[in-house]
């Protein structure tokens, strides 16, 4: 028998809180890709139903209307509680699972109508056209743009922590759906300010435990494996024979803009389009006025077979390998102090998604910047736990001592929140949750 009160815990759109063990129930939330989730136990005395995989899951409180978890059962574990009764440890994963059921397939280009598009335009129609009641009004404008992207059968999630990671802001599904990109530390969190050095009783904190740790250092990172866009054009040309409709390139095309990628069949230009978006590879379907790019098979198609009078000829900017170097003179000079030597921790990075269809290293010398910003020196994290109700991640607040760590003050961001329930108010009131809070002076953990 389980304390009924104003907490709601859907399980396929049916009510089952009462047969809910509110004791075992635990939150997760948190600022990291996939980092939310829920556990609970279930039990089920006249065996009637069980909780499935794949049920959609929402725990809400109706006292202050809000929803602290929405999601998927994505394991469940069923063992005997009694002779009829079934017991169910149930584990869960935040909306990212229903968020990701599809795979985006988008060319962004760099120059024309969606040049230079801002990241909140790229991800607010990757939602609407790839996801399914998702919303976008939680996605923040003008957190900057960036060069040409191309997707072939990305997640959603991945291309939502792409585009944050390229402007330093974060990403992150909550619980009602909405989609989040936004920048570090919008939210202060419900404790402004922990002085570590005048705890009392009435802090609503306690438990304070830091961390420094210097086993991880990247302060000169080099990146490789990926492409730029050449700022010459290779150029290649292919006899008719009345049978091959299929044309190698050699290398990957960079793009089919205006002047990037230049096709004809003997004097007749013909319009490049992206092949398996635009038409079908498995057929001949297609306009005999277009030729059709394949950027995986570095090849072109066209809906028709040449003859043997007819020349086509091709003229393209290709992705070329490409590499960069990014150092942080600040962090190598922090190292020096710490130390000796001359500070430098070297990283490389073998990454192709690193490419950038546009002529330079932009997107490698973001994330370049990114590692070495969070792993350039040694940074102090911290876990704690809070009765103070309101926390939640991306939150962030000031966190000071004299002496602690040597003595300091910065700015801390909450990564990660575990919520349990601390009281049954029963059938009225407002529960309260105890919150294990993860923090540190890196807006992204480490």
């Amino acid at each position: 028998q389980f304390v009924l009160m104003p907490l709601s815990i859907d399980i396929n759109s049916v009510a089952r809180t009462s047969q809910c063990d509110l004791r075992s129930l635990s939150i997760t939330q948190g600022i990291v890709g996939n980092a939310g989730g829920a556990e609970m136990v279930v039990h089920v005395p006249d065996r009637s139903w069980r909780p499935k995989a794949a049920n959609v899951v929402v725990i809400a409180t109706s006292s202050d209307a809000v929803t602290h978890f929405g999601g998927v059962v994505t394991d469940v574990e069923e063992e005997m509680a009694g002779l009829n009764a079934l017991r169910y440890r149930v584990t869960c994963k935040d909306y990212t699972y229903l968020f990701d059921r599809m795979m985006v397939t988008e060319n962004y280009l760099s120059t024309g109508p969606t040049a230079n598009l801002n990241v909140d335009t790229i991800l607010a129609q990757g939602v609407t056209t790839y996801t399914t009641g998702f919303s976008t009004g939680t996605i923040q404008a003008g957190l900057g743009t960036v060069a040409q992207q191309r997707y072939d059968y990305v997640y959603p999630s991945d291309v939502g922590r792409g585009l944050a990671e390229q402007v330093g802001a974060l990403f992150w599904i909550d619980s009602t759906k909405g989609v989040h990109l936004q920048a570090s530390g919008l939210a202060a969190a419900p404790i402004a300010t922990v002085d570590l050095d005048s705890y009392s009783t009435s802090a609503n904190w306690s438990s304070f435990v830091l961390r420094e740790s210097a086993q991880n250092i990247k302060n000169r990172v080099v990146l490789q494996g990926y492409k730029v866009k050449s700022t010459v054009k290779f150029a290649n040309a292919f006899a008719g024979d009345g049978a091959q409709r299929f044309f190698p390139l050699g290398y990957e095309a960079s793009g089919l803009s205006t002047g990037e990628f230049l096709a004809t069949l003997n004097t007749i230009t013909l319009t490049p389009l992206t092949d398996n978006i635009d038409a079908s590879p498995t057929t001949a379907a297609g306009s005999t006025s277009s030729i059709y790019v394949c950027f995986v098979n570095q090849g072109v198609r066209t809906a028709f077979a040449p003859s043997s009078t007819e020349i086509l000829s091709l003229s393209y900017n290709y992705m070329k390998d490409s590499g960069f170097q990014s150092d942080d003179a600040s962090a190598q000079a922090e190292m020096i102090a710490r130390e000796g030597g001359d500070g430098v921790h070297m990283y490389m990075v073998n990454d192709p998604s690193l490419g950038n269809f546009a002529s330079n290293d932009d997107i490698a010398i973001a994330k370049g910047q990114a590692i070495t910003q969070r792993y350039g020196r040694p940074l102090l994290q911290g876990e704690f736990d809070s009765v103070q109700q309101g926390w939640a991640p991306g939150q962030s607040l000031t966190v000071s001592s004299t002496d602690r760590m040597g003595g300091f003050t910065k700015q801390f961001y909450v990564y990660q929140i575990e919520k349990t329930l601390m009281n049954h108010p029963g059938t009225t009131g407002t529960p309260t949750w105890n919150y294990h809070i993860a923090t540190g002076e890196s807006f992204v953990p480490l």
